[in-house]
């Protein structure tokens, strides 16, 4: 089939460092942050800081308060306003009081405020125009050129916004009563290149035409309410916000934000400031954080990730599984846990190398691929019962050794320092079809094929011989591992499995067929169609559930594919893409790029595949679990379909991945809140079956996702045609 292939360029990445006490830095008592170049320039009490290259730099400067201004960077030093150059300070004026802002207004007129007189420069010399009201604190000029300077604008803490007026020059006061302004506590304004004075308050942010028109920060589509405690506009026009709530951004007419926890510290941001490449600095009472960008296509990205893989998540014989961290943001302080899906996630991960070696070649994909189908095939060699697969295994120099389960875990039989967890269930099997069949097409020689063949077989066989159950060592069949006709046909307990588990035994048989060739899998495969309808099973096999259990989302769309991919009748096809339309129709909210991309991959409808590109465009670099603060955002929509049912209330639509609490596609994509407790009262209510029905705790900024969620729908994708390199 033809497929739309979508070129999605290079896009912004972005990437942070937090700046904190362990690199000499004052969180609590930071006063302004300003670039010089990329070089960041920090002021508190005891001396100005130099940051470059992730090492900060003290310098004998005093500087309360920091000025980037047309390529020049000022400091207030006392009372005198200084110009920083390559880290040393030249003083060019000397004042009466504290210097507390500077504007250079749109004529290139220069203007100053300290704590007591606004002073113009003229011919290299500041002059003093008027005194000012108490607690200014910032400023904002247009020009020089009106009659009475009517467009020189200060806030005040406490007496709101004024402006100049008149010959005898005084402050004329814009109050709350009388115009627009919300608040009398102004926090800091700045003139964009029409001349819009952009006021920022405790109350919200306006607009003020210099007349009389105002454009109320609620007007925003999507600008929180609360604190705007600074600005910073560039000379091209993009904005920046420094807000209560994180910080916003407004760029190519578009609001973006970057919240606590993935990009901040705290959510309080007091000061910000942007390099002239895009760095953004922001100051939290916890810390800075320094955002970066640059640009990158997705192919860039994967190969950050495959390395990523490898360096991070790859545990002992080859199997993947998320990273444990001892240190909140901090990978190199993390471990490798066994995982009760060893299986499961090396499979995925083990086809989107395979799908990768088909597209680019790559021995290093090709090896990478053979060693993860190898530690995968141990798991059903290693429990000595033929067929019987493993969950995962440990070895006696790994952290838990010898705890957990008893009954669950055993002893090596040859080997008392390793030992393997049972009770296996069908989320384990779909990882070792869906990667056995796609490892068997596209990556194995004949002598890999023969060895994949057997151990399918095998593992088939033990099904069909334990009347479709998994039957463990202790000879009772595991808890989840059941495709048995009449349980899931006429037992109500099965209710919710009956779908999936009907995909899953049909998707496993036609994998066995595909590899071994063996007339009689398939002949199973006919019997439960036509004697226990497990294909009118999967016509829904979603259940519509209030989009509250996702476990078993990612299992469905890793089954229906090698279902569809090995059947050859077409009538049997389109019964299958009825159950997979249904269910990625109904899966549409969560933004999936696996899901889109199996979609895609599977029919010649429409995928949302620029939805998917801009997924994984937007998931972090460092795939860490952080925490999340989104509530106050005015774009997100509440969903009212789950209410009843035992859980928190969660989103219709999930957020942008950069903002979201990162899972894996068996996770709920539609928190909110997350790991943001102190600043926030989260609903975080559970339920019995919260492996089923997750709540909303657990981003803490002390786990890793595994890479597979960027690199199996990307491999895909291109494998597909769906992507273009």
């Amino acid at each position: 089939m033809k497929k739309n292939t979508l070129y999605f360029g290079e896009f912004k990445q972005y990437d942070k460092t937090f700046i904190t006490s362990e690199n000499g830095i004052d969180t609590e008592n930071v006063t302004s942050v300003a670039f010089d170049g990329e070089i960041l320039y920090i002021a508190q009490p005891d001396g100005l800081i130099e940051y470059a290259d992730g090492k900060a730099k003290k310098l004998a400067i005093k500087a309360s308060k920091l000025f980037s201004r047309n390529g020049n960077l000022y400091a207030a030093i006392g009372n005198s306003l200084a110009v920083i150059r390559k880290g040393k300070s030249k003083i060019i004026a000397e004042f009466d009081a504290p210097v507390i802002d500077i504007s250079v207004a749109l004529d290139g007129s220069f203007w100053l405020i300290t704590e007591t007189a606004l002073y113009l420069n003229e011919n290299g010399e500041f002059n003093h125009i008027v005194s000012l009201p108490e607690e200014t604190v910032c400023l904002a000029a247009h020009d020089n050129k009106s009659r009475y300077c009517e467009t020189v604008y200060i806030g005040s803490s406490v007496e709101g916004l004024m402006s100049m007026k008149g010959k005898r020059r005084h402050w004329a006061e814009l109050i709350p009563d009388t115009t627009g302004v919300l608040s009398q506590k102004i926090n800091c304004i700045a003139l964009d290149g029409l001349g819009h004075l952009w006021v920022g308050s405790d109350e919200g942010l306006n607009i003020y035409d210099g007349r009389n028109y105002w454009f109320n920060g609620n007007d925003f589509y999507s600008v929180p309410d609360g604190s705007f405690n600074d600005m910073f506009f560039t000379a091209d026009g993009k904005k920046y916000f420094a807000t209560n709530t994180g910080i916003i951004t407004l760029v190519e007419g578009k609001i973006s934000y970057f919240s606590y926890g993935v990009w901040l510290m705290h959510p309080t941001v007091t000061k910000i400031t942007v390099s002239d490449k895009g760095t953004i600095a922001a100051v939290t009472p916890e810390g800075i954080s320094l955002i970066t960008c640059k640009y990158m296509t997705l192919e860039e990205k994967a190969n950050h990730y495959d390395c990523y893989a490898e360096k991070y998540f790859t545990r002992n014989e080859g199997y993947q599984v998320s990273r444990k961290l001892r240190k909140y943001g901090d990978m190199d302080s993390g471990w490798l846990p066994n995982s009760d899906n060893d299986g499961l996630f090396t499979g995925v991960y083990c086809a989107s190398q395979c799908f990768r070696y088909a597209v680019t070649g790559d021995e290093k994909a090709k090896a990478n691929a053979r060693k993860a189908v190898e530690a995968m095939i141990k798991l059903t060699e290693i429990t000595g019962k033929p067929g019987f697969t493993a969950r995962a295994t440990r070895h006696s120099y790994e952290e838990n050794f010898g705890t957990g389960n008893r009954e669950e875990w055993h002893y090596c039989k040859d080997n008392p320092d390793m030992e393997w967890l049972g009770e296996t269930s069908s989320d384990e099997m779909t990882g070792h079809y869906f990667a056995y069949g796609i490892y068997f097409d596209l990556v194995a020689d004949k002598k890999e094929k023969k060895k994949i063949a057997q151990v399918v077989k095998t593992i088939t066989d033990h099904i069909l011989e334990n009347n479709f159950h998994l039957c463990d060592v202790d000879g009772v069949p595991t808890t989840w591992a059941n495709w048995e006709p009449d349980l899931l046909n006429n037992d109500d307990r099965w209710f919710y499995e009956r779908g999936t588990n009907s995909l899953e035994i049909l998707s496993f048989l036609k994998t066995t067929y595909h590899v071994t060739g063996e007339e009689k899998y398939n002949d199973v495969y006919k019997m439960l169609i036509e004697k226990h309808h497990y294909a009118m099973n999967c016509i829904q096999y979603k259940y519509e559930d209030a989009h509250i259990a996702h476990i078993d989302d990612q299992l469905d769309f890793i089954n229906i594919y090698p279902l569809i991919i090995y059947t050859d009748n077409e009538s049997e096809k389109e019964i299958f893409k009825m159950g997979l339309t249904h269910h990625w129709e109904y899966e549409r909210p969560e933004r999936s790029p696996m899901f889109n991309v199996i979609y895609g991959a599977l029919t010649d409808n429409s995928c949302d595949l620029e939805f998917a590109a801009k997924s994984l465009s937007e998931m972090t670099l460092d795939l860490i679990r952080w925490p999340v603060y989104n509530s106050h955002r005015k774009d997100i929509v509440w969903d009212t379909e789950q209410d009843g049912t035992g859980v928190p209330p969660q989103l219709k639509y999930a957020l942008e991945y950069s903002a979201r609490v990162l899972s894996h596609y068996d996770g709920n994509q539609l928190v909110c809140d997350s790991g943001a407790e102190r600043f926030i009262n989260i609903n975080t209510k559970t339920v019995n079956r919260t492996a089923t029905l997750p709540g909303t705790s657990g981003a803490n900024g002390k786990k890793a996702m595994m890479p597979y969620i960027y690199l199996l729908p990307y491999w895909m994708g291109r494998y597909y045609g769906l992507f273009a390199d």
